[in-house]
């Protein structure tokens, strides 16, 4: 009878750790495509622990009846339903950091700073000075704001709308809602955020190029860098609380789930 007991806790023990398993494959992906907790913001180990421990809240709250029956195939068909449903989750959470970073590349190209490329600490990838700035900015207040509480609810949530060893997921509108709306969305959150500066930096670039005109020998371009630089600076440091308020919405995004559920419809 002993042996008995042991080797039913010990059966029940390995498909707990099987439902943690399959629990932390959403949350993995989730904080790797996110930028806040990717890369160097959130390193490797550290990351993984925080993962394994959101796992297990999630599957000591759900129900493990069943994983011991999965077959291979059938684990890797959940294995690649819990990465998609990570990926739309992250992808629709990051919006707002890439808009900070495409704003920035925007106004370091006009500003004419964009051949200055540097090592962006929290990714390990290249950027540029303002594109990386405002990164960290958004970063900030996204944590200081609440912003990843938001996302950690998200989360549980979904796997309420789309249990473990449910099937995968509606596809039929994601090509659509993907790539248009979603997409669409970030375009045109870039081009809102940037338009002022670029606007000012535009015309300080007519405004050199009229003094050109007029007298071409003062040579006047070689001091439209250093001034669209400064202006810059100025500008972004003026703007900068405008730009976190304006992003409030992004930065604590309460309609995720109901963007995600048009992404991924449950069944």
């Amino acid at each position: 009878m002993p042996e008995l007991d042991l080797a039913h806790m010990g059966s029940a023990f390995g498909d707990v750790l099987k439902t943690v398993a399959l629990c932390s494959i959403r949350l993995y992906v989730v904080f790797m495509v996110l930028p806040a907790t990717a890369g160097e913001a959130l390193q490797g180990m550290v990351r993984n622990g925080v993962v394994v421990l959101f796992g297990m809240f999630i599957a000591f709250g759900a129900s493990w009846q069943g994983v011991d029956m999965l077959t291979p195939t059938m684990w890797t068909m959940l294995t690649i339903k819990e990465a998609i449903i990570g990926l739309m989750l992250g992808f629709a959470a990051s919006t707002v950091f890439w808009a900070a970073e495409c704003v920035g590349a925007l106004i370091d190209t006009q500003a004419g700073y964009n051949n200055v490329q540097l090592t962006n600490p929290l990714s390990g990838q290249q950027s540029t000075p303002v594109s990386d700035t405002l990164l960290q900015l958004v970063i900030a207040a996204f944590f200081s704001m609440g912003g990843m509480l938001v996302v950690l609810k998200a989360m549980f949530e979904s796997f309420q709308i789309w249990p473990l060893l449910s099937p995968l997921p509606s596809m039929k509108g994601l090509s659509e809602v993907f790539f248009l709306n979603e997409v669409d969305n970030l375009m045109a959150t870039t081009v809102k955020f940037a338009a002022p500066v670029l606007l000012v930096l535009v015309l300080i670039d007519i405004g050199f190029g009229l003094v050109t005109r007029a007298a071409d020998k003062l040579q006047p371009n070689s001091l439209s860098q250093p001034v669209k630089g400064a202006v810059t600076m100025l500008l972004l440091a003026l703007l900068s609380g405008v730009f976190i308020a304006e992003a409030r919405q992004f930065l604590i995004p309460m309609d995720l789930m109901p963007r995600l559920h048009k992404l991924l419809p449950a069944r």
